[in-house]
């Protein structure tokens, strides 16, 4: 289990050649992973047998490690933290406990190994400060000890979009809206919902696979096929669910994913709002995600290295030199967990 660990947070791997086909489907995928075989197909041209095994094909080499459906968790009166250490001191045998703690904690919903500023990342749900201490307590209760340093932040707002990057020149000449960037937004703007433990059901089963089948859902659920499939509309709707996505594995398509924890100042709504446009468009930008803590927003962005970050960061930094007032930086060795729904599987 050490080497495995050791293995996730070193972030090597084979880079893979996409073909065309492969990254069209990996677009299409990128803005609706729940998208049919058959709609799938008309658009990248494939009839859905070839689709379904190339699909089949990107998940066997590492390339796509989830489908995933994004739930506003925050309607359910779940609250998206995050804390940052810097780590001292870890044995293997201590750094496995870590990560099998925290892989097995339902309240995390997603850990990044990094280098640079931090070590370690993680994201837990609460719904209170109570809820906060408690799971911080436990935390540094066992690991307190191999802790350097750390930092905490409130998220509150995520805004997530479809990776674009994979889009070639000729891809781009042919189709360009592959590069309009699909936005999957939630957070504190929406208003409290309740939903019923079937709803719950539903989305725990979708954020855990996207592309599970309504039949499946049925049986499971102990519904018919149609009213699941309402019950999805009606979530969609409620913007419970607002939108698919997949996970994939950034390394295997030769990319680094780096983090801006960027500070702010003399800051506007109006000057916010157009720092989150010009962001969002450019196609390396994975999210956005808005937070109250030590920084103002972290900008997540998929890059050839770290140069290339470098340079987005410089002509972000000059776009916006009135109101940036520094940043840091992350670079991600491994992602090895993530979830949009407590108690997803």
């Amino acid at each position: 289990m050490a080497k495995a660990t050791q293995e996730m947070e070193s972030g090597e791997a084979t880079e893979v050649k996409l073909d065309f086909k492969n990254r069209r489907i990996l677009l299409e995928l990128e803005k609706d992973s729940r998208i049919s075989l058959s709609d799938l197909g008309r658009k990248v041209g494939l009839s859905k047998e070839v689709v379904f095994h190339r699909i089949n094909n990107l998940v066997k080499n590492g390339i796509i490690l989830r489908f995933q459906a994004v739930i506003s968790t925050y309607r359910l009166g779940y609250q998206a933290n995050k804390l940052y250490f810097k780590l001292q001191n870890l044995s293997p045998t201590v750094r496995t406990q870590l990560h099998d703690f925290l892989m097995k904690d339902d309240r995390v919903f997603w850990i990044g190994y990094c280098q640079g500023r931090w070590d370690l990342i993680i994201a837990f749900w609460a719904k209170n400060s109570q809820e906060i201490g408690e799971f911080e307590d436990e935390l540094l209760n066992r690991f307190s000890m191999y802790i350097q340093e750390r930092e905490f932040s409130i998220s509150r707002r995520s805004l997530q979009y479809n990776r674009r990057w994979f889009v070639t020149k000729e891809m781009a000449a042919q189709f360009p809206g592959y590069l309009e960037p699909v936005e999957m937004t939630f957070g504190e703007d929406l208003e409290p919902i309740k939903i019923d433990d079937v709803d719950t059901k539903i989305l725990r089963h979708l954020a855990g696979n996207a592309r599970i089948r309504i039949s499946e859902l049925a049986e499971l659920t102990k519904l018919s096929p149609s009213t699941v499939g309402y019950r999805i509309k009606q979530l969609e709707k409620k913007k419970m669910i607002v939108g698919y996505k997949c996970g994939l594995d950034a390394h295997r398509l030769g990319r680094q994913t780096c983090k801006a924890c960027i500070s702010f100042r003399n800051l506007t709504k109006k000057k916010r709002n157009a720092f989150i446009e010009y962001c969002k468009l450019k196609p390396e930008t994975q999210n956005i995600i808005l937070t109250v803590g030590p920084w103002d927003v972290e900008i997540a962005f998929d890059v050839r290295n770290f140069e290339e970050y470098y340079l987005i960061m410089n002509d972000i930094q000059s776009k916006f030199s009135d109101i940036i007032k520094g940043y840091e930086s992350v670079l991600y060795a491994s992602e090895p967990k993530q979830s949009f729904m407590p108690g997803a599987r």
